[in-house]
C-alpha cells in the first residue's frame, strides 16, 4: 500500500541563539527547556520552565 497522502511532521522544538540581556553573551538555549539556564558569565537566568515552551528571557538572535 502506498502511503504518499500522510505527511512527515516536523518538530516544533529547535534550538536558539540568545543574547543574555545583562552582559550580550550568546548562548544556545532549546527552545522547549525543562530547566532554568543561567548566563555563562553573570549568572542571569536566560530560560525558565513553564510546561512546553520555555520563557525566555534575553533576546534571540536565530537559530542554531
Amino acid at each position: 500500500m502506498k502511503k504518499d497522502h500522510i505527511e512527515i511532521p516536523v518538530p516544533s522544538s529547535k534550538f536558539q541563539k540568545v543574547n543574555c540581556n545583562e552582559c550580550d553573551e550568546q548562548q544556545i538555549v532549546y527552545s522547549h527547556a525543562s530547566t532554568q539556564i543561567a548566563c555563562n558569565s553573570c549568572g542571569n537566568i536566560i530560560s525558565e520552565p513553564t510546561g512546553s515552551k520555555a520563557l525566555i528571557n534575553g533576546k534571540i538572535s536565530g537559530s542554531a
